[in-house]
């Protein structure tokens, strides 16, 4: 059965006890003990690769391909899109530069969050929301077609606007860590 489905099915039954505090509280109490789990902690990031993930992960997120040299701890980004990068090398040998990271040779490739994954991000930061209005608002948005443009519409006409921009950076931040983390063992 398709996860669709199957959240479907549940919002049929949670629409069905809707008013009956007692089966309500029974699902909640079900919930949290055979379902629910803790978030993980944040991760600590050691101070030394700090501003290395941070930089990594604000040019991901504008939309950049980056590229970390494990030997020297220096990035380099590039565009992500076939014609630009063609001009953004022409003009890096113009004045006389290439691309540094072709000659690195230990590296890390860094790129852009596939959309399902910055899909979960935005999924994930309606926990966070503690209003429900607003809340109800963004999953709305979600839930319509073309949601990224949506979810921003609701974002930037919100109170959570700076809180969704440093839970995405702290999201991407893990991301860029962890990978960090797999490619040194």
């Amino acid at each position: 059965m398709s996860k669709e489905r199957l959240l479907d099915q549940i919002l049929g039954i949670l629409r069905l006890i809707k008013d009956d505090r007692k089966k309500l509280e029974k699902l909640l109490d079900f919930m949290m003990e055979e379902i629910y789990e803790e978030p993980e902690e944040a991760v600590n990031i050691p101070p030394k690769y700090k501003k290395i993930v941070k930089e990594i992960a604000e040019s991901i997120d504008t939309g950049f391909i980056c590229f970390l040299n494990l030997d020297t701890l220096e990035t380099e980004s590039i565009p992500n899109d076939e014609d630009y990068l063609f001009e953004f090398e022409s003009a890096a040998e113009e004045f006389g530069e290439g691309l540094k990271y072709s000659e690195w040779e230990h590296c890390i490739k860094f790129e852009p969050l596939p959309s399902y994954e910055a899909f979960k991000i935005m999924e994930d930061f309606i926990d966070v929301v503690d209003d429900d209005k607003v809340r109800n608002r963004l999953i709305n948005a979600l839930n319509r077609r073309k949601p990224f443009a949506n979810f921003k519409n609701v974002i930037d006409s919100s109170q959570y606007r700076q809180a969704w921009f440093d839970y995405k950076q702290q999201q991407l931040e893990l991301r860029v860590w962890d990978k960090f983390q797999e490619e040194i063992k």
